[in-house]
C-alpha cells in the first residue's frame, strides 16, 4: 500500500469511527435520519460514478437498481419473514445480476453509447416499474413494513439505519477510491476516454465495463434495501421515481 492510499484508508477510519460515535453516545432521532439520508446518497452517488463516471457510460436507470433493492427487501421480509440483514445481501446480488444482465445484452452493440445508452437505461426503470406493479411483488397497494423487526444494533432503529447508512458510504467510497488506483479503473478511464483506441490497445473493455456495471448496480440494490425499511411503505410511484437517478 503507497503512502497517499495509507493516508486515505486512516481518514476513512478515523471518519468512519468518529461518526459512529456520535450514534453510540445517542444523537435526537432528527438528526439520526438526516444523516443517514447523506450517507445514502452518498453511496448512491458514489456507486453511479463507478461505471457512469469513471467510464463515461452516463446512465439514467440507476434508479432501476435501486428500486429493485428496495422490493427485494420489502418482499422478503415482509412475505417470507427473511431477517432484514440477509435480504441486503439478496438485495445486492439480484440488483447486480440485473446490471450484468442489462450490459451482457446492451455493451455487445456498439452503437448504443452515449445518449442512446443513457436513454436505454431510462426505459429499464420503467420496464421494471410495470413489472413489479403488475405481479404480485406489489400488485398496487404497495408494500408495509412497519410489522418487520428491525435489527436491535443500537437502541433507536434510526440509530440502527445509521450505521448502515454509514457503513455503507464508507465502503462504497473506499472501494471507489481502491478501483480508481487499479487496473480496473485505468482501463475505465482508458474507455472514458476513446473506447475504441483502448480496446486496440489489450484492454478488455467488455469485461471492465461489466464489473462496472455490476458493482455499480450492487451497490445500489443494498442502499434500496435499507432504505425500504427507512420508508417502511414501498410503491412503486416512489421507488422507481426518474428523481431518484
Amino acid at each position: 500500500m503507497s503512502g497517499e492510499a495509507r493516508r486515505v484508508a486512516v481518514a476513512l477510519v478515523i471518519a468512519t469511527l468518529g461518526l459512529a460515535a456520535l450514534a453510540v453516545v445517542g444523537l435526537p432521532a432528527f438528526y439520526e435520519s438526516f444523516l443517514y439520508l447523506i450517507f445514502s446518497w452518498i453511496a448512491l452517488a458514489t456507486s453511479w460514478a463507478i461505471l457512469s463516471g469513471y467510464a463515461g457510460y452516463f446512465s439514467f436507470g440507476h434508479g432501476a437498481f435501486f428500486g429493485a433493492g428496495m422490493y427485494t427487501t420489502a418482499a422478503l421480509t415482509s412475505a417470507l419473514g427473511v431477517p432484514f440483514l440477509v435480504t441486503l445481501l439478496v438485495a445486492g446480488a439480484l440488483a447486480g445480476l440485473l446490471g450484468l444482465g442489462i450490459g451482457a445484452v446492451v455493451f455487445r452493440v456498439k452503437r448504443l453509447r452515449g445518449e442512446l445508452f443513457g436513454l436505454l437505461t431510462l426505459a429499464i426503470t420503467f420496464v421494471l416499474a410495470t413489472i413489479v406493479l403488475n405481479t404480485g411483488i406489489d400488485g398496487g397497494p404497495g408494500v408495509y413494513l412497519s410489522g418487520v423487526p428491525m435489527p436491535r444494533v443500537l437502541a433507536s432503529p434510526t440509530g440502527t439505519l445509521y450505521l448502515l447508512g454509514l457503513a455503507l458510504a464508507v465502503a462504497t467510497v473506499g472501494a471507489a477510491y481502491a478501483i480508481a488506483r487499479s487496473r480496473l479503473g485505468l482501463g475505465l478511464y482508458a474507455i472514458h476516454d476513446d473506447e475504441d483506441v483502448a480496446e486496440v490497445q489489450g484492454v478488455p473493455t467488455l469485461s471492465y465495463k461489466l464489473v462496472a456495471f455490476g458493482l455499480s448496480a450492487g451497490i445500489a440494490g443494498i442502499a434500496g434495501g435499507i432504505h425500504a425499511m427507512y420508508v417502511s411503505y414501498v410503491t412503486v410511484g416512489e421507488t422507481f421515481s426518474i428523481t431518484v437517478t
